[in-house]
């Protein structure tokens, strides 16, 4: 037995001693981000119409990787190479005849503009296309010490025809190759690494900590910041049970929350120093809160809360009305995620959207708007928004300062932030939220084939510096490398990440201490977060959630 705890004893160190390893040579080890490679890696696909003279239909959509900026090779298939011994097929050898650029992105194809064709080559339905197939690459150093990055995408992207390591003056010359001809730039700066075509149009951005994120150990310990340069955090008050979906709202100089459970909805009144029940409505049997809203539909309106369920292998959504202490009922039975957005920022969320549910990708494509008329929650008209967009993990501001609204929201590990359907910014920001959907896409069916949903607390926008221009707030979760191999005492890692917008780009940074617990949800009231702690017991009865406040 002694020899057994023994061994366990030198398997444990041995793991931490690996992790820690790791950890210290992750930065100077250079294994780029998979993120990166990911979005640059070549996606094969067809040529499905031509739809105008220089405009044509692809059979990829953005759940095959792909986004708008994207540069597709169109190839001709020329022979096939014969191994000289066995004369088995060992690949085909093609040539490229055209290049397009992504323009749009719906469900199920994309569109695409031509931007070079060879002479006498012409397009077809049925020519293959394949993403940045043989694309020029220029890596351009204004750093002086990325030459590691440089060499690391040169050995992981070996479908790019890669020029020579540069490091020159200014990027003023950048600006004035525009051609024809596709090209990519690969621009690495102090704040971070631009991929920019040739005719300067922003692709993809990451800043400089997210360029070697490892999906396993992201945090570098030389990043870490000491608790000691934080605000000391205040206790506001604890509630009984787990929080699976919350949210706030002042109402009547007053700041309210409304949280969800297994059991009930409960709305608390938050003061700087307690909090206390004001209102309580049980959850139906068997429905599972996924998310929930406070929605004023106008700025004298009583506040409602909307709420969607899990149940019986579909979504239900609800309405309710918050008034002198109880919560009733306003209408049930909406087959569809609900969820209500500030866009003029007046401090009320008077925009209600509703998406349907997709069984494949558990979010339909089509957004509304719906308003409550008639007795009953009705569409009014459709929403424009970018094809992945979904009405949860979500917000809707001005981030750019132009007057113009950005939309945002997380899906899959990363954020993306969209001016209508352009792209400006994605970045990576946790795969493991507390809330997961298992669902089977087709119940009626003998075969059962599960998908999963992870729904990610929303962001938040709000102006804490007061330069005029507001900032994105949102949750960053990682799960340790010891919890993936089953050690149940190594907890998530949780903490609140800023991303602002600054000399024409975005660019994130660390701004609370990391947590060894799950951020169920936060906002910001007063300059202070006000946040809640997920403290979870092996014993679900003696689970909790704790509130916390700290000073910006």
């Amino acid at each position: 037995m002694e020899k057994t705890h023994a061994m366990l004893n030198h398997l444990t160190f041995l793991i931490f001693f690996l992790l820690l390893f790791n950890q210290q040579t992750l930065t100077h080890a250079g294994t780029i981000n998979q993120h990166i490679i990911q979005d640059l890696s070549p996606i094969s696909g067809y040529i499905v119409k031509i739809q105008a003279p220089h405009t044509c239909i692809i059979d990829l959509d953005d759940q095959d990787g792909i986004t708008t900026g994207d540069i597709f090779s169109v190839i001709t298939e020329k022979e096939s190479l014969k191994h000289p011994v066995t004369s088995q097929v060992i690949g085909k050898l093609h040539e490229i005849k055209a290049f397009l650029r992504i323009t749009q992105i719906r469900k199920g194809y994309a569109f695409s503009q031509t931007i070079h064709t060879k002479q006498k080559a012409g397009i077809e339905p049925g020519d293959r296309v394949i993403r940045y197939d043989q694309i020029s690459a220029k890596f351009l150093d204004f750093t002086e010490n990325g030459k590691h990055i440089y060499t690391n995408l040169l050995k992981q992207l070996p479908h790019f025809k890669w020029h020579v390591y540069t490091n020159p003056q200014s990027n003023d010359k950048l600006k004035k190759q525009a051609s024809s001809l596709p090209e990519l730039f690969f621009i690495n700066e102090k704040k971070g690494l631009e991929i920019r075509d040739n005719q300067h149009r922003l692709i993809h951005y990451y800043p400089h900590k997210e360029i070697y994120l490892s999906p396993v150990l992201p945090i570098d310990p030389y990043d870490i910041i000491p608790d000691s340069m934080y605000a000391p955090i205040n206790t506001i008050g604890k509630i009984a049970g787990l929080t699976h979906t919350a949210d706030f709202i002042v109402n009547k100089n007053q700041l309210l929350m409304a949280s969800a459970t297994n059991n009930e909805i409960v709305v608390y009144h938050i003061t700087p120093n307690q909090i206390h029940s004001v209102a309580q409505k049980q959850i139906p049997i068997q429905y599972q809160p996924v998310n929930l809203y406070w929605w004023r539909p106008s700025s004298i309106s009583r506040p409602h809360l909307t709420i969607t369920y899990w149940h019986d292998q579909d979504i239900e959504s609800r309405v309710y009305i918050f008034d002198n202490k109880t919560i009733k009922t306003l209408a049930y039975g909406i087959n569809f995620h609900m969820a209500a957005f500030d866009q003029n920022h007046d401090g009320n969320p008077e925009t209600l959207l509703g998406q349907p549910m997709d069984r494949e990708a558990f979010w339909d494509n089509r957004v509304f708007r719906l308003a409550y008329f008639d007795k009953a929650v009705r569409l009014v008209k459709r929403f424009k928004s970018p094809y992945s967009f979904t009405v949860c993990s979500s917000a809707i501001g001005d981030l750019t300062g132009d007057g113009y609204l950005e939309t945002i929201w997380v899906s899959g590990g990363v954020l993306r932030i969209y001016k209508g359907n352009t792209f400006l910014y994605k970045t990576y920001v946790g795969n493991t939220p507390d809330q997961k959907i298992s669902y089977d896409i087709d119940p009626m069916s003998k075969k059962t084939l599960f998908r999963n949903a992870s729904i990610y607390p929303k962001p938040v926008i709000d102006d804490l510096n007061q330069d005029q221009l507001a900032e994105l707030y949102m949750i960053h979760c990682e799960s340790p490398f010891l919890s993936q191999l089953g050690f149940q005492s190594q907890a998530t890692k949780t903490w609140i990440k800023c991303i602002q917008y600054q000399n024409q780009m975005f660019f994130s940074r660390q701004i609370s201490r990391i947590f060894n617990t799950n951020i169920q949800a936060f906002t910001i009231y007063n300059g202070h977060f006000i946040v809640l702690l997920r403290l979870e017991d092996r014993d679900d009865s003696n689970s909790s959630t704790k509130i916390v406040r700290w000073k910006y």
